[in-house]
């Protein structure tokens, strides 16, 4: 049996809703386009028919429309454990959680302290080798890089894969392109391997470096995300259908290149539209509520499109494993798991945003992801409301934290706000949204324009504003399983 949950589909978007948003993305990449300064890409780009305008391309609705088409709408990823390769479908979705990032430091617990350090290469061959052992973790998504040069970097991290897992390898972003038929080599199927891409960067910026590498990536049939992550209020509209409509066009434009490369590219749309802490430092706000609704839209989109979700989930904006942080990760993990992503990457072991990875919480979160998969199994289709409640609280119970009244009001106000549209999807309400984004991009100064226009979004309530839910959390079990893992010594709880 293939890996991967079984689920019954819960859309936030109706169809009507996804066409607009495309009609909206397409608008803007008709008028605007997106910045483009690579040579290679700038050709096919033309030869396919785009127009380009001074540093910017610009292609048109039937251009879009014929890549969406050819795209590649279902494929397998391999393993080097045939039992371990995932099949990849929009008309039958399965589910399947995995690691990522690319965390610069680790946090471990050690004499009862959880101590901080920067990440080296014996960090992420424990966490391999943790990964491939919990029951839950599908495929493995570099969490660190090795501690090596960058021009040694690409062998090493495929060496270290190939040695200490038998899951599928994501190696994210590929650092030396030069070093792409030696992975190959390697690896031998190179179905069993797929990379990320960031060749978007918001507003609307296909980055010329990244660039090359997606097209050798692209070129050569190996399957690849392509990754948008715009900061609503700083790198896009606050609004959620504003920033939506952007990441949607900074997607479509990279599906456009990557079916000019090669058509029927086999290609993961991976859009993760958060939010900024206007609040406070203007940091992401990875796992608050209004982030976790966006993403989980974001996947009726690839439906709308039928291209494969590489989704995103639990990557906690807390410093440590407290229960807040697996509060907030067990609602990322229904919605985004009840939405449909067939690759939910990041969704183990992330703390500090992107900061930061954890041994314990790479344990923590294989517990948590084993309870939602067991309640949207049992009762598919449910309501996701009361499924929320019962696994977060079910989740804490695990961990010996009591919960109180406090803490049921907040999780049901959580869920509530994860629940309620708070903008409408319309025609004309799209393209004020697509207006906005124009006039920030044109502007040469859309940070400062998307910040200043913010203001009525922060009035009208967009950024969640809760309280925090507190509780010691029992590590003891924890411990055991990590140190069973890597055959340590129990060093204290």
């Amino acid at each position: 049996m293939p890996r991967g949950l079984k689920i019954k589909k819960q859309s936030f978007l109706t169809e009507a809703e996804c066409r607009i948003v495309h009609e909206g993305s397409c608008r803007l990449l008709e008028e605007t386009g997106v910045e483009l300064t690579n040579p290679k890409a700038l050709n096919l780009f033309k030869e396919g028919g785009a127009i380009q305008k001074g540093n910017r391309i610009k292609m048109s609705r039937d251009m879009i429309n014929r890549a969406v088409e050819k795209t590649a709408k279902n494929f397998i990823m391999k393993a080097k454990d045939p039992e371990n390769e995932l099949i990849l479908d929009t008309k039958s979705p399965r589910v399947h959680f995995g690691t990522g990032g690319q965390a610069l430091y680790v946090l471990r617990k050690e004499n009862g302290m959880f101590k901080k350090k920067e990440a080296v290469t014996q960090d992420l061959v424990d966490i391999l080798r943790i990964c491939e052992k919990l029951d839950h973790v599908d495929f493995i998504t570099r969490p660190v890089e090795p501690d090596v040069p960058d021009e040694e970097m690409d062998l090493e991290k495929t060496r270290l894969f190939l040695a200490h897992t038998t899951k599928h390898m994501n190696l994210a972003n590929l650092i030396i392109e030069d070093c792409l038929p030696d992975i190959i080599e390697k690896v031998g199927d190179r179905s069993s391997i797929s990379f990320i891409s960031c060749v978007a960067v918001s507003p609307l910026n296909l980055v010329s470096p990244t660039v090359e590498k997606f097209i050798r990536i692209v070129s050569e049939d190996i399957p690849v995300a392509i990754s948008s992550c715009p900061q609503a209020g700083l790198t896009a509209p606050l609004s959620e259908v504003g920033e939506i409509i952007q990441v949607n066009a900074e997607i479509l434009s990279a599906v456009v290149l990557a079916n000019l490369v090669r058509p029927g590219a086999k290609v993961l749309y991976r859009g993760i539209p958060i939010t900024s802490n206007l609040h406070l430092d203007v940091s992401p706000r990875w796992c608050q509520p209004e982030s976790i609704r966006r993403i989980a839209l974001i996947s009726d989109i690839t439906y709308f499109y039928g291209i494969p979700c590489c989704g995103t989930a639990a990557v906690s904006d807390e410093k440590k494993p407290t229960s807040q942080a697996l509060s907030e990760k067990v609602l990322g993990w229904i919605f985004e798991a009840a939405s449909g992503a067939q690759f939910i990457n990041s969704a183990l072991g992330m703390l500090e945003q992107v900061m930061t990875v954890s041994p314990e919480q790479y344990i923590i979160d294989d517990m948590g992801i084993s309870l939602v998969k067991k309640y949207l199994s049992m009762h598919p289709g449910a309501d996701l409301k009361e499924t929320g409640r019962e696994v977060v609280f079910k989740a804490l119970e695990t961990f010996d934290v009591k919960t109180t009244r406090e803490m049921e009001k907040e999780i049901a106000n959580r869920i509530e706000f994860i629940y309620s549209p708070k903008e409408e999807y319309s025609p004309d309400y799209i393209n004020n949204q697509v207006d906005h984004i124009v006039n920030a991009v044109s502007s040469a100064k859309s940070s400062s324009k998307f910040l200043k226009d913010s203001r009525k979004g922060l009035r009208k309530g967009w950024l969640y504003m809760g309280k925090r839910i507190e509780g010691a959390m029992n590590l003891k079990e924890v411990l055991k399983t990590k140190d069973g893992i890597l055959g340590m010594r129990l060093r204290g709880t």
